[in-house]
């Protein structure tokens, strides 16, 4: 996410491009980045037969690691992408509730790119790869699959999906050095509310997190709104281990 918000941002200044422009450049920086973050990184580690929680921890280690850099050489300083070219000034009412451009224009695409995921995830052959490997690595490649292609395309599509939403943070608050870094935590936490696996279930635990986080900033205070997240993980993790929409696996001895 800070790749491509970073990116974008220059683009626009240093190399004067248009706005579209930007975005395709960021996309791209933002997807080969995350490919080799796959080459370089996790594919060794697979490759040794590591624990899935190295492996998490490996991915915070390098989010720590790029996001210092950043700071490092670029400074600390919030950096806002100018959107002017999209006339998405004002709101939109809808009853009593106003929204603002913006944030409807970022809704209708999150829901693109929603959909076509779970096109791909649930109606191609390589989403029945993805599938099978985020069950059993080690029988899915018994069973064919390249697991190494499908590592692949997983990468390949994190970094579009990071990509747009880095764009879309710095179009909507600004880009920092740890743009990335509260956004995965939540989406991780939305993942284990809703179903880990489970598409519709991120969304679901996504949309379940947003409206609580808000209702708290709202109503009591906006210090407490990491402290519901974090609460309603550990429920969720009490009493829904594999989450709303999640399916509980078994082992046939």
């Amino acid at each position: 996410m800070m790749v491509s918000g970073f990116v974008c941002y220059y683009s626009m200044q240093i190399l004067n491009v248009s706005l579209a422009m930007a975005i395709a450049l960021s996309i791209a920086a933002s997807i080969v980045v995350s490919l080799l973050t796959e080459l370089v990184a996790y594919r060794p580690l697979r490759k040794m037969g590591t624990d899935r929680l190295f492996l998490m921890i490996t991915g915070m280690g390098i989010d720590l690691a790029v996001a210092n850099t950043a700071t490092i050489l670029l400074g600390a300083n919030a950096r806002k992408i100018d959107v002017s070219e999209l006339n998405l000034e004002g709101s939109v009412a809808l009853g009593s509730v106003f929204l603002t451009k913006l944030d409807v224009f970022a809704l209708i695409l999150a829901f693109i790119i929603l959909a076509a995921l779970y096109v791909f995830i649930y109606r191609t052959k390589s989403g029945l790869g993805i599938r099978g490997s985020a069950y059993d690595v080690s029988i899915a490649g018994l069973m064919g699959v390249n697991v190494n292609r499908v590592s692949f395309i997983i990468f390949f599509i994190s970094g579009i999906t990071a990509g747009f939403a880095g764009i879309l943070c710095g179009m909507k608050y600004a880009v920092i050095p740890t743009l990335g870094s509260t956004p995965a935590l939540k989406a991780f936490i939305a993942s284990v509310v809703g179903g880990l696996g489970s598409l519709p279930g991120a969304v679901v635990g996504g949309l379940i997190l947003g409206v609580l986080e808000t209702l708290t900033s709202g109503f009591v205070s906006s210090v407490y709104r990491d402290l519901i997240s974090y609460g309603v993980l550990i429920i969720a993790m009490m009493f829904l281990p594999h989450g709303l929409l999640g399916r509980s696996h078994t082992d046939k001895l």
